[in-house]
């Protein structure tokens, strides 16, 4: 039997920094509220112009490659149908929710698992840890603020998206229910709390940067959820966040060899190898070599994320009572019944797609294009007395990226806003915008801001 009192608890429409009470009807949820929100925010249509591992067009010259945004939407689909699933089993077995809303919840905690990531993918983390190690060690005194800047993390950036930049003079932000945002946490660690080496996947990275500490506060202090044992800002994982990271898991494993074969950096055989192993336990598949080579593949995708997708959920189901404990601390994919057929394409992906020359040169491109550009704006931002191409710099920042709420300045003068900031808001405001960037933007902005190419309008 399922603890109930547990499940229902676990689908809170309560939004983040606010009292109100979240609006609900049988037609509109709260959690339908949270998907539109994000679908229309201005940070998630970027997406479609950032790398997911293939430059994506403009940048490159097929149009085969997914974005962030195409990968982020197939995420929230595989999502949706692994919170249904969960939904109708818990329902099946007493508990008084609507199935359809976990399977919202996870869903729109999917559309936005990527949306912090900086142009370039996750080599765009890279550089601008690599720029801040070289540049800003020295800069801040604080441990806490210390850590969240010289270990950047894409993921504290989401939940900053989130809860605070857009709508940011609106304390919470966005303001999407803390149900959803707890799915979304699939770090809900600080980053002097994070541990590489542990076993528990939630302390691996950190989900929330210092200055964002009252919303995270906020989002898990509406659950019962405890601690991670010895530490003062982690919490163990929402059990929803689970499949938000199983659903991430299953599709970049199996689209990343789509991707890869239509750009010709693998051949059909190789999909056909790696893929075959798990589509062979659906009885009903049948590989029919009469269709297309990309027919073909694109089938065998199908069919591997439904296995996958049945198998997630079974070990979901099979572990409930963990998941009621809090005590369930292992990545689902980690444990279906074809483990070893997923860590093989893990591995093959690595060696061969993610190393190969089309990647590593958007890498080398991130690195040049993000550290041109911090060198540009952290120095002006970062100076007591700017000189005048500093204070040129300054001015191409949009003023929204040196607001607060908490704030009482509201004036749109660019050194007043500055000089209202400690040095790590600062740096923050300059992390902020440029990870809102697109690939294609960010590249232009440092063409014309060095001279390599005029501005064109």
């Amino acid at each position: 039997m399922i603890n109930n009192e547990f499940w229902e608890n676990c689908v809170v429409t309560k939004r983040l920094l606010s009292t109100e009470k979240a609006f609900n009807s049988e037609s509109r949820s709260p959690f339908d509220m949270d998907h539109d929100r994000i679908i229309y925010s201005n940070f998630f249509r970027r997406m479609h112009d950032k790398t997911q591992v293939f430059p994506y067009a403009p940048l490159s010259n097929s149009g085969q490659a997914r974005s962030r945004l195409s990968h982020s939407l197939e995420v929230s689909c595989v999502a949706r149908s692994l919170g249904n699933l969960l939904g109708h089993y818990l329902v099946k077995n007493g508990a008084k929710i609507r199935p359809y809303d976990i399977g919202m919840i996870v869903a729109s905690a999917c559309l936005a698992h990527d949306i912090g990531n900086p142009p370039f993918g996750h080599s765009g983390e890279y550089a601008i840890q690599s720029w801040i190690s070289d540049n800003l060690e020295f800069a801040l005194k604080d441990k806490w603020e210390k850590n969240d800047i010289m270990n950047f993390e894409g993921n504290a950036q989401g939940f900053r998206i989130l809860s605070r930049l857009e709508s940011c003079q609106r304390p919470g932000g966005l303001r999407p229910t803390v149900s959803t945002l707890a799915a979304f946490m699939k770090y809900p660690c600080a980053s002097i709390d994070t541990d590489k080496n542990s076993n528990n996947p939630g302390l691996k990275k950190f989900g929330f940067f210092k200055a964002d500490r009252e919303s995270f506060d906020d989002v898990f202090d509406s659950f019962n959820i405890p601690r991670q044992k010895n530490c003062v800002n982690a919490y163990t994982r929402h059990p929803f966040a689970f499949l938000t990271e199983a659903a991430d898991d299953i599709c970049y494993a199996i689209v990343d060899l789509e991707d890869a074969y239509h750009l010709s950096v693998i051949g059909f055989d190789s999909v056909y190898d790696l893929l075959m192993p798990i589509v062979s336990s659906d009885p009903s598949f049948k590989d029919n070599k009469e269709f297309d080579k990309d027919i073909r593949v694109a089938r065998m995708r199908s069919a591997a994320i439904s296995v996958l997708i049945d198998q997630v959920i079974d070990v979901f189901t099979s572990n409930i009572e963990l998941f009621e404990n809090y005590s369930f601390s292992t990545p689902l994919i980690n444990k279906i019944d074809l483990s070893s057929s997923y860590s093989i394409i893990k591995n093959f992906s690595f060696n061969r797609i993610y190393n190969s020359s089309r990647v590593l040169e958007i890498e080398c491109a991130g690195f040049k294009t993000i550290g041109g550009l911090f060198d540009m704006f952290v120095n002006a931002v970062l100076t007591d007395k700017p000189v005048a191409q500093e204070k040129i710099s300054r001015q191409l920042i949009p003023s929204q990226y040196f607001k607060r709420h908490e704030n009482s300045i509201q004036s749109n003068n660019h050194s007043q806003l500055i000089e209202s900031l400690s040095t790590y808001e600062k740096i923050l405001s300059i992390t902020d915008y440029i990870c809102g960037m697109t690939d294609r933007y960010a590249v232009e902005l440092y063409q014309r801001i060095s001279g390599i190419r005029l501005p064109v309008y």
